[in-house]
């Protein structure tokens, strides 16, 4: 059963759909369920559950419609006319991604200004949540740490030798 780790731990409150559609706001045009409560950086709303901050999207998608299988992620696949987006979490606005071929890449700019997209896209796994990364700025980071590594290794030979 999920519960909210907000709530002290003697009287953990169980996140039922009750009380889950208490902390939205429902928009009518759209149809979508905007998350009252704390958001990130990037606007999606953070549910604690057993002292972890999860999205929104992911507990109310696992509530109203059932868990979702170990490394998917949630999409919205709406356009932004027709959503909030991050703030949405409505379950009927988000498609279930399995695996890594059916990660859309968005093109954007990393910020050393090279385009991101699945030319130069590097996905890391980390948990339960894949990175995308720019590939170019990986291999230079990849081979700055070799270089640091190499010549710390040079240094301590040098000083256990001389």
């Amino acid at each position: 059963m999920v519960r909210d780790s907000t709530a002290p731990a003697s009287n953990a409150t169980e996140l039922t759909r009750e009380l889950l559609r208490s902390r939205i706001r429902v928009h009518p045009a759209t149809g979508c369920w905007q998350y009252t409560g704390a958001r990130d950086a990037h606007g999606y709303g953070r549910v604690f559950v057993a002292s972890k901050e999860i999205k929104a999207q992911r507990v109310y998608f696992e509530v109203f419609v059932g868990p979702l299988p170990k490394g998917a992620r949630l999409k919205h696949f709406l356009k932004a006319e027709k959503c909030i987006g991050s703030a949405c979490c409505n379950p009927a606005h988000l498609n279930v991604e399995q695996s890594l071929t059916e990660i859309r890449f968005a093109r954007r700019i990393c910020p050393k200004g090279h385009l991101i997209d699945g030319n130069n896209a590097v996905v890391e796994n980390r948990g339960n949540n894949l990175l995308v990364r720019c590939r170019a700025c990986r291999q230079a980071e990849w081979r700055a740490s070799k270089r640091q590594k190499s010549q710390a290794d040079r240094r301590s030979k040098s000083a256990s030798t001389g």
